[in-house]
């Protein structure tokens, strides 16, 4: 016998289910991808819009000649080293993300000489001093020159942050130090994490209510394949008398409803055609009877048996006398021919 691999039954509606379900996971995967990344760029401008402006307005309040003098001849115990410190507080103060510090050229390649540093303030023993060496070749050196941007986050001795940089210059137009400013790269990183939990739950909340109109969907869409199945197994049991009106919509007709349609069609015809077979089988069952015993009578007649009955009868009716009944009686029966 062949073997016959057992097949798992699987309904329409389940079907419907996961491939929509597999459809739209897709499509919110590659929505909350996009989504999340342009909400994090756009969050990562707005904050780089607010360093420049911070930037801008920290080096506007800044006299570059007076920094070129503080730089070149001061301490940190000069009083415009004090009001240096102190303007850096008040834009801290207005920015409280801003970490605001100052710089000049140093006297060896790549290196910087710190003036003004917020963290002063903020966390004096992580601050740098007035004059503090430091050697860089990233944009600490470029913001010498240019505005200078570095907002892939980094970690330093003083902790991870993205930073930008703005030259200051003196009354003649010429590049005298630099300000740079720092926003903690756990701000960004919070800014990122707020955003994705707000798009994830508006994104759950959608997902749920799709996955529930899906489930509906897919109840209204298979109810009618589900009723026709069961017309189809009554029809095949021979219950042909079935009433498909209920399936699809006469007010709005689909191709559900043209099924039924052509479905009572084929049930009608089928019916027609099987009680006209009956018929027909009863009437050639009647035919076949009668063929049967005219060829029962024919074997009789054809026998010697009969023949002899027929000789025997004959020699009865030629006789006179006692028995001529019984010899007409036995001729009409021998002689009567089959019906």
């Amino acid at each position: 016998m062949e073997n016959r691999k057992r097949i798992a039954f699987i309904s329409l509606r389940v079907k419907l289910l996961i491939g929509f379900t597999l459809l739209f996971s897709v499509v919110f995967a590659a929505a909350f991808y996009w989504f999340l990344t342009f909400a994090t760029d756009s969050a990562l401008h707005r904050v780089e819009l607010d360093m420049i402006a911070t930037l801008d307005a920290a080096v506007e309040g800044i006299d570059g000649n007076e920094f070129e003098s503080l730089a070149t001849e001061g301490s940190g115990d000069d009083p415009r080293y004090a009001q240096h410190i102190d303007w850096l507080r008040t834009v801290h103060s207005i920015e409280p993300r801003a970490f605001i510090y100052t710089y000049v050229a140093g006297n060896e390649p790549n290196q910087i000489l710190f003036i003004g540093d917020t963290l002063q303030f903020v966390r004096p023993d992580d601050a740098a001093a007035f004059g503090d060496p430091y050697t860089s070749t990233g944009p600490l050196i470029r913001g010498l020159n240019d505005l200078t941007f570095n907002l892939v986050p980094y970690s330093d001795q003083w902790g991870s942050w993205i930073s930008a940089y703005k030259p200051i210059v003196n009354s003649g137009g010429e590049r005298v130090g630099a300000m740079g400013i720092d926003f903690e790269a756990a701000y960004v990183a919070e800014v990122r994490q707020g955003i994705l939990n707000s798009i994830v739950i508006a994104f759950a909340g959608t997902y749920a209510l799709l996955f529930l109109m899906v489930y509906l969907i897919s109840q209204v869409v298979t109810r009618p394949v589900a009723a026709l199945k069961g017309v189809a197994e009554r029809i095949a049991e021979g219950d042909y008398n079935q009433n498909l009106s209920h399936i699809g919509s006469a007010r709005f007709p689909d191709e559900m409803y043209s099924l039924a349609r052509v479905f009572q069609i084929m049930v009608d015809k089928v019916r027609v055609r099987e009680e006209t077979l009956k018929k027909e089988v009863a009437e050639l069952r009647i035919e076949l009877d009668e063929a049967k015993r005219n060829e029962q009578v024919s074997q009789i007649v054809d026998s010697d048996f009969f023949r002899d009955l027929q000789e025997k009868a004959k020699m009865m009716r030629a006789r006179k006398g006692g028995g001529a009944e019984a010899a007409s009686l036995l001729d009409s029966l021998v002689t009567s021919e089959p019906t």
